[in-house]
């Protein structure tokens, strides 16, 4: 079946584009426009007719591109329209109409291009999150990996991982013939090579925890030093309440923004302090367990003579602008007003550079998914299981862990092929000549 769907937001804009992908794309667009040809890449100024009552539906551009050059690599059609929802309501109806054409399921123009090797899985999962990306980091690790840099990497283990196995199944199989002698030599050497590659990818997890799910940070004091105004200070707008009265906070605020192009996740948290109050109670709880899963505490106090400096604690000093500064400028604190904004660049400097650390050395390869650590993690511990093998009695059990791996690797990407071993052997050992 062709199938169609609007391509951009749903909702009144200046401009709509749908789209249609499949055998019959060029067919329904020759249909609503009533023109005989279309060169393909090349946008075309034409009217739309309802092909049913040949009523006008607008008047837009249209630009076909022809398989296997598109993104689905099929024939795939975009009608550009003006963005009113009559307009594109029409278009979609008139599309409806046509035999053999039917809407496009969620995500089905991208599976479509999966199916035909036009994008790998972690190129179709960084599309989306180049759609969902809102810092210019997500933005730019979203676009490699669009471009393939996982690919590459994931694919190129699996590529040395189907030689190894051609190699020993080679010795079990072809035993006679002129097979490498370092071959069982240098198996251990090999894997050893991918284990280190492998464990130096998931120890890059955290930055992709961070581009994902944002830099973590608990802001945290006792009742009424100021937490609640700082977190509405750096959104700019009022997503806590502020009050005078003591423990008003009862559960973890969370606020995402952007800071230095780097996604920060703020929490404002409930106030520190012995409390009686069995809700207050179940909210210091809850500040206690975001202190465990930050990546950044900010302490605040209010006032200098209960400073309390704490490892990996950011200390802020709120409400200078109420204070006698000369008692507390020997203090290492970061001096600031939540309420005047004094000193609030200066805090978010702090963190901007805290976020930075984690990125010293960014990879563009970082695990961004839950599911490329879990596969990696699978297939470390299947050469690990290989590597306990004995090598010159056991070569069958190693040749299975290492298919295991294989077949994970196979998972992160999309790729599986069977045939790819035979490949192997036949190019380099020329059986049977």
């Amino acid at each position: 079946m062709t199938i169609y769907a609007l391509s951009t937001a749903n909702g009144i804009a200046g401009l709509a584009v749908i789209r249609v992908s499949g055998h019959l794309a060029l067919t329904a667009l020759k249909t609503l426009s009533r023109k005989s040809h279309f060169e393909p890449n090349m946008m075309t100024r034409t009217n739309f007719f309802d092909p049913n009552t040949s009523e006008l539906l607008d008047k837009g551009l249209a630009v076909f591109f022809a398989k296997p050059n598109s993104f689905t690599g099929e024939d795939v059609v975009e009608i550009h329209i003006h963005g009113g929802i009559s307009t594109v309501n029409l278009v979609l109806k008139a599309l409806g109409s046509i035999d053999q054409l039917r809407l496009a399921e969620p995500g089905e123009f991208s599976k479509r291009a999966f199916i035909n090797n036009k994008m790998d899985l972690t190129a179709i999962e960084a599309m989306g999150d180049l759609i969902n990306a809102q810092t210019e980091a997500q933005h730019n690790q979203a676009l490699s990996q669009m471009g393939g840099s996982l690919n590459k990497l994931y694919m190129s283990w699996r590529r040395d991982l189907i030689e190894l196995v051609a190699y020993l199944e080679a010795e079990i199989d072809f035993s006679e013939e002129d097979i490498p002698e370092d071959i069982l030599k240098n198996t251990n050497l090999k894997i050893d090579k991918l284990l280190k590659e492998m464990n130096h990818h998931l120890n890059e997890r955290h930055q992709g925890e961070i581009l994902r799910d944002g830099f973590r940070v608990a802001i945290i004091g006792s009742p009424n030093v100021g937490k609640s105004s700082l977190l509405n200070t750096f959104a700019q707008r009022d997503v806590a309440i502020v009050s005078d009265q003591a423990g008003t906070t009862r559960d973890a605020i969370e606020v995402r923004l952007n800071v230095s192009g780097y996604p920060v996740l703020f929490t404002d948290t409930a106030g520190l302090r012995e409390t009686k109050d069995s809700i207050e109670q179940k909210g210091i709880e809850v500040t206690h367990k975001k202190i465990s899963e930050s990546d950044l505490v900010i302490e605040i106090f209010d006032n200098p003579s209960k400073l309390e400096f704490k490892e990996n604690h950011l200390i802020v000093l709120n409400k200078c602008d109420q204070v006698n500064q000369e008692n507390f400028q020997f203090k290492s604190a970061i001096n600031i007003s939540a309420k005047s904004g004094e000193g609030i660049d200066n805090l978010l400097e702090v963190i901007s550079s805290k976020v930075k650390q984690n990125f010293i050395k960014q990879s563009t390869t970082v695990p961004t998914k839950t599911r490329y650590i879990l596969g990696v993690q699978k297939t470390v511990q299947s050469l690990l299981n290989a590597k306990n093998v004995n090598l010159i009695s056991q070569t069958e059990l190693i040749v299975e862990e290492l298919r295991l791996a294989i077949n994970e690797i196979g998972r992160l990407t999309g790729a599986v092929d069977v045939e790819e071993y035979l490949e192997v052997i036949f190019r380099d050992f020329c059986i049977g000549k």
